[in-house]
């Protein structure tokens, strides 16, 4: 018969190990390894990353420890935008600032790498860095379970320099502090007619007069009482200090002559805090703490939400007050509770009021932020403190680093698992625990229209570097496979071509998952904690719904992966590296075996003449080895030689198959240290109308 041709020319179908390398699509591969398919026509050697940058001296934490964010003002303060890197150091418990982290190395001085997170503590050479970025600051805190000393930590940009009254003075900086919201500590109010300055730092004076000579008053005839809060960035409000003095109304009386006294001297207060607020209620009552003032560092005081600010004036020296005389004929309709969401009687609000507070992951969305498996006090409003590995606790609506302990979901309490990771994607919120996936709506603005959407056993995870967020949903990977949510299919197994026993699968011990947007990809370290060398790498290629292997390609450990919109990085050793998809010119180790080939009719004998591949090389190439495997046999039957073009060329080698034989299928393996793309594969082949002499007649 005359000479006939199969052409191989689409590789994109990736790896598949599920099945039988007859059973594979002619586009699929038995072996893929260190090539990239994403090119349908095309497969070429590829395991390239790059050094971007050096953090210099540190140590990390496996799979975890590295953050990127983007914020508005460089670290010397320039109005610009700017991406920042921070990369923790667990021996000294600090956490480097790399600014502009893809610039090259050469480009770069030591001011670009900035200790800019102080130590959070004694607890240094296990800590489990645990990030989260909202509002222009970055949140960390020291997640490892047995950690008594490291608080919570608060890293963002401050700018107050319009604020003529600002304790402190004027403040355009980074701000790097413990991430509390501690209320005043000092404070009086008066009735004696003049002006009062509290102690700088501790809170507000506030002096009234009583208007007894008119009948417009609208208070209650009473005797009153005081407290004031701190208002931070945000609108985050402390929780009350109440003034030891109180103020008597009769009927139809009511208050006037209303002045704040604050002082601006030194650092006393914190560089977050923008202003407070002074509340008012009936004496050893159980009433609610009414709004009696609203006091604004910036724009002066007020006695009702609604309304405009008055400013301030320079009493003398450092003291400053209202300067527009304020009255308050009634109470007001806001509480407390209206302007926070919460009760002033919770007790506490923050992860850092006190040492050995923390959580294991975080994430925001829909304008809260949520923290999972946490050490923080109980909803009693005492200072019970307990770890509480089934709890997730959440702010209110924008207030991001306030954190009620009766905010809380409780899921799955005495299970044997706890909460390992926390990932969001729009309204909807993935909370992992070590084998159970929940998945939880919080679409409502009210906490109660919240539900348990659904519950998923077997696809949990271990870590959270074991998850990532995509432009296609929430990926993630554990022994059983790689997955993919998405809202509108839900879960789907990405891996669903790949065997479990597959070694880089089976083998995910300490997984990172990242994810590169420019040719939307997912990328699998299997382990990023090995302490036998090098960690292979799985990719899975959105496009083309194909994977391939790379393997022992980062020198482990290595910390968790980051990306922006161009490039995928993390941390190995001191060096941050990131993931480059391109061939380059460095011969490297590949490899790629075909299907099992049956030409169409696995009953007749086929005469294999030749293979003829077109290709280039990119670098000083090498001979590619093919070796053969026939009648679907799994071990190789032989080898077949021949010569490729060498420096950056290419073109068409024809193979000698002649020593194949008569076959009923073929398998091809192609394998080199070189730097390879081929293009197409063609086998040139007779069909013989006898069969094999392996054939079994039936």
């Amino acid at each position: 018969m005359a000479r006939q041709y199969l052409q191989i020319s689409n590789f994109s179908g990736g790896l598949n190990t599920q099945f039988d390398a007859r059973d594979v699509a002619d586009n699929e591969l038995t072996d893929a390894s260190n090539v990239q398919v994403y090119k349908s026509g095309q497969i070429y050697s590829s395991r390239v990353s790059t050094d971007v940058t050096s953090r210099g001296a540190g140590t990390l934490t496996s799979g975890r420890g590295l953050f990127l964010f983007k914020a508005d003002n460089d670290i010397s303060n320039n109005d610009k935008s700017i991406e920042l890197l921070a990369a923790c150091d667990v021996l000294s418990g600090t956490v480097d600032i790399i600014e502009d982290p893809f610039n090259t190395i050469s480009a770069r001085d030591n001011t670009n790498h900035l200790p800019a997170i102080g130590s959070l503590g004694g607890n240094n050479t296990g800590a489990q860095f645990v990030y989260y970025y909202v509002d222009g600051a970055l949140r960390v805190c020291d997640s490892e379970t047995g950690q008594t000393t490291n608080t919570a930590k608060y890293f963002g940009h401050v700018d107050k320099s319009n604020s003529p009254a600002i304790p402190g003075g004027a403040v355009d900086t980074w701000v790097d502090i413990t991430n509390n919201l501690s209320a005043p500590t000092g404070g009086n109010v008066t009735t004696s007619g003049s002006d009062a300055y509290a102690s700088a730092g501790v809170g507000f004076d506030v002096d009234v007069t009583v208007e007894t000579t008119d009948d417009d008053g609208l208070w209650e005839a009473t005797t009153y009482e005081f407290a004031q809060s701190f208002v931070y960035e945000g609108e985050q409000e402390s929780l009350l200090k109440s003034y030891s003095e109180s103020v008597t109304l009769n009927t139809n009386n009511y208050f006037t002559g209303i002045y704040v006294g604050i002082v601006n001297d030194g650092d006393d207060f914190s560089d977050r805090i923008k202003g407070g607020r002074v509340y008012i209620k009936k004496k050893d009552s159980n009433d609610l703490w009414t709004l009696f003032l609203d006091i604004n560092f910036e724009r002066g005081v007020r006695t009702d939400i609604g309304d405009e600010f008055g400013g301030w004036t320079n009493s003398s020296g450092d003291n400053w007050r209202n300067s527009t005389t304020l009255e308050i004929k009634g109470p007001s309709i806001d509480t407390y509770e209206s302007v926070n969401g919460f009760s002033p009687d919770v007790g506490h609000l923050s992860f850092g009021e006190v040492a050995g507070l923390f959580y294991k992951s975080a994430t925001v969305c829909n304008m809260r932020t949520f923290v999972a498996h946490v050490k923080y006090y109980t909803p009693n409003g005492g200072a019970e403190t307990k770890l509480m590995p089934d709890r997730l606790l959440y702010t209110p609506i924008g207030k991001y680093d306030t954190f009620p302990p009766n905010q809380f979901i409780d899921i799955g309490i005495n299970d044997g698992e706890d909460f390992t990771a926390l990932e969001s994607f729009g309204t909807k919120l993935l909370a992992f625990k070590g084998s159970t996936l929940y998945i939880i709506d919080v679409t409502s603005p009210d906490d109660t229209g919240w539900f348990l959407e659904s519950t998923h056993k077997g696809v949990g995870v271990d870590k959270p570097s074991a998850v990532v967020r995509t432009e296609f949903g929430i990926c993630w990977a554990n022994t059983n496979g790689v997955y993919l949510w998405s809202p509108s299919q839900g879960i789907t197994k990405l891996s669903v071509k790949l065997d479990k026993d597959f070694a880089p699968l089976s083998t995910v011990t300490n997984p990172v998952v990242g994810f590169y947007p420019p040719k939307s990809q997912l990328l699998i370290i299997h382990d990023c904690a090995a302490t036998d060398g090098d960690s292979d790498m799985l990719v899975f290629d959105f496009n083309t719904k194909s994977f391939t292997n790379f393997t022992d390609y980062v020198a482990v450990p290595i910390t968790n992966m980051q990306n922006n919109v161009n490039e995928c990085i993390w941390l190995e050793g001191n060096t941050v590296k990131k993931y480059l998809p391109t061939q380059g010119t460095t011969n490297i180790a590949f490899s790629f075996t075909t299907k099992d080939f049956d030409f169409g009719n696995p009953a007749l004998t086929k005469k294999i003449k030749k293979i003829i591949v077109s290709y280039t090389t990119a670098a000083s190439g090498v001979s590619v080895t093919t070796t053969y495997f026939t009648n679907g046999d799994t071990d190789a039957t032989g080898v077949l030689s021949s010569t490729w073009a060498t420096a950056a060329k290419g073109g068409i080698v024809n193979i000698d198959a002649s020593a194949i034989g008569a076959v009923s299928s073929l398998r091809l393996k192609f394998s080199a240290t070189g730097c390879y793309k081929i293009n197409d594969i063609t086998i040139v082949y007779r069909t013989r109308i006898k069969p094999p002499a392996t054939a079994v007649n039936t």
